[in-house]
C-alpha cells in the first residue's frame, strides 16, 4: 500500500513539474505580434521604444519591428510610458488595428499617441530607477627574438543610465617600449580619462556638460585639462542606431614640458641608448608654440554614433573638433572608434583607434597628429555591454543573450 501510495505521489509530482514547466514556457512566451503583412511572432519582448519593439522568438532569434508594422500585439510583458504631459502609464501592450494602447493592471486603458510620447521602454525597473552598465578592456603585445618589444594598453567606461539622463565615465592608457632591462626605452605613452554628463531637454534636444583630462609624455604634454557644455539633437534614434550632433564650448588649458622629442631621423631612439630621452621621427611644421602653456576658450562642434550591427557587436563612433575662439587657425581634433564583440553574458572582445590631432603643438613636439590602436578582451559589467548614450526616449539596451 505504501509503494502504491509513493508511486501515485511520484506521479503526481511529475505531472505537477511538467505542467509547471509548460506553464513558464508558455509566460516566457506568451506575447504575441501580428504583422500588418499577415505574418504572426510568438515569444517575449526584450526591449520597446517610441519606434520600435524587440521579441525573442523561438525559432527565428531576436527581431526587432516598428510599431508601424505591427497590426495586433497582445502581451503579458509590461511597458512603461511617459506622455507628453510627464505622466507615467504602466501596463500591458495592446495593439489593435495598428493603434497602441496601455492597460494598467487597475485602471482604464490609456491610448498611447507614439508622435508625442516623451518615452517608452519595457517596465523591468521600477520609475525613476538608474541602472549602472560598462566595460573593462585590456591588451597586450610583446616580442622576444631579434625584437624585444612590448605593449600594454588598457580601457574602460562606465555608465549611470536614467531614463531622460546619461552619465558616462571613460579612461584609457597606452604604454609602448623598445628594448628590455636597462636598455629599454619607452617609445609610446598616453593616458586620457573624462566625464560627460547628458540631459534630455525637449524632443529630440538634449543638453550636455563634459570634463576631460589627458597626458602624452612624448608629445610633451604634461597635461591637457578641458571643461565645456552646449546642446545637441538625437538626429537618429532607434533601438539599433543612436546619432547625434552637438556643439557647445569649451575651455582648454595645456601645460607642456621643456625639451623636446624631436629628430629629423625616421627611427625612433633604438635599444642600447640608455639614459636617452626617446625620440620621433618627423620634421615638426612650420607654425609651432614657443610658449609652453596654452590657455584658450573654444568652440566645439562634433558627432558621436552608436549602432548595433547584430546582437553582439556593436560599433561605436565620435568626432569632435575644438576651433580657438578669436583663432580658427589654432584648434584641435578629437576622433574616437571601437568595434566590440560580445562573446557570452560577460566576455568582450574590443578593437579601439584614437587620434589626436593639434594644429599648432609645442615647439619640441615631433607630430601634429598622435594615433593608437588597441585590442583586447574585456568584462562587461550591469545591465548591458555598450555603455553608450541612448536618447531621448530613455531606451535600454536589451540584455545580452545567453550562449
Amino acid at each position: 500500500m505504501a509503494k502504491r501510495i509513493n508511486r501515485r505521489w511520484v506521479s503526481a509530482t511529475v505531472a505537477l513539474a511538467v505542467i509547471s514547466v509548460l506553464g513558464a514556457a508558455t509566460d516566457a512566451l506568451a506575447d504575441h505580434v501580428v504583422l500588418t503583412n499577415g505574418d504572426s511572432l510568438t515569444g517575449a519582448i526584450t526591449s520597446a521604444s517610441k519606434n520600435e519593439l524587440t521579441i525573442d522568438t523561438e525559432l527565428a532569434g531576436r527581431i526587432t519591428i516598428k510599431w508601424s508594422a505591427a497590426s495586433r500585439v497582445t502581451s503579458t510583458t509590461p511597458l512603461r510610458a511617459i506622455l507628453a504631459t510627464g505622466q507615467s502609464v504602466e501596463g500591458v501592450p495592446v495593439v489593435s488595428n495598428a493603434r497602441l494602447s496601455i492597460q494598467p493592471k487597475n485602471g482604464t486603458t490609456v491610448p498611447v499617441d507614439l508622435s508625442t510620447v516623451r518615452a517608452l521602454d519595457v517596465a523591468t525597473r521600477p520609475a525613476g530607477a538608474v541602472s549602472w552598465l560598462g566595460t573593462l578592456n585590456a591588451g597586450l603585445d610583446f616580442s622576444r627574438g631579434n625584437a624585444e618589444t612590448s605593449t600594454w594598453s588598457s580601457s574602460g567606461t562606465a555608465t549611470r543610465q536614467g531614463a531622460h539622463d546619461r552619465l558616462g565615465l571613460f579612461g584609457t592608457y597606452l604604454t609602448s617600449s623598445i628594448g628590455s632591462g636597462t636598455d629599454a626605452v619607452t617609445t609610446a605613452r598616453a593616458a586620457r580619462g573624462g566625464a560627460r554628463y547628458d540631459h534630455d531637454l525637449a524632443g529630440q534636444l538634449f543638453g550636455f556638460g563634459f570634463a576631460d583630462a589627458e597626458n602624452d609624455p612624448l608629445q610633451l604634454l604634461d597635461l591637457r585639462t578641458v571643461l565645456g557644455g552646449g546642446a545637441g539633437a538625437h538626429v537618429v534614434n532607434t533601438g539599433a542606431t543612436q546619432f547625434n550632433l552637438f556643439g557647445g564650448v569649451s575651455y582648454a588649458r595645456d601645460s607642456y614640458a621643456a625639451g623636446t622629442t624631436t629628430t629629423t631621423s625616421p627611427a625612433v631612439t633604438p635599444p642600447g641608448s640608455s639614459g636617452k630621452k626617446p625620440t620621433r621621427g618627423g620634421t615638426p611644421p612650420s607654425v609651432v608654440r614657443a610658449s609652453l602653456s596654452r590657455d584658450v576658450g573654444e568652440f566645439l562642434a562634433g558627432q558621436d554614433l552608436a549602432h548595433q550591427l547584430s546582437d553582439n557587436v556593436s560599433v561605436t563612433e565620435a568626432f569632435r573638433i575644438f576651433p580657438a575662439i578669436g583663432n580658427a587657425q589654432d584648434y584641435r581634433v578629437s576622433f574616437d572608434l571601437s568595434l566590440s564583440a560580445q562573446l557570452n553574458g560577460w566576455l568582450q572582445w574590443n578593437v579601439t583607434m584614437a587620434d589626436r590631432y593639434l594644429r599648432i603643438p609645442p615647439a619640441g613636439g615631433a607630430v601634429q597628429n598622435d594615433t593608437f590602436v588597441s585590442m583586447g578582451l574585456g568584462i562587461t559589467f550591469g545591465g548591458g555591454s555598450s555603455g553608450e548614450y541612448t536618447g531621448s526616449d530613455g531606451r535600454r539596451p536589451a540584455p545580452p543573450r545567453k550562449p
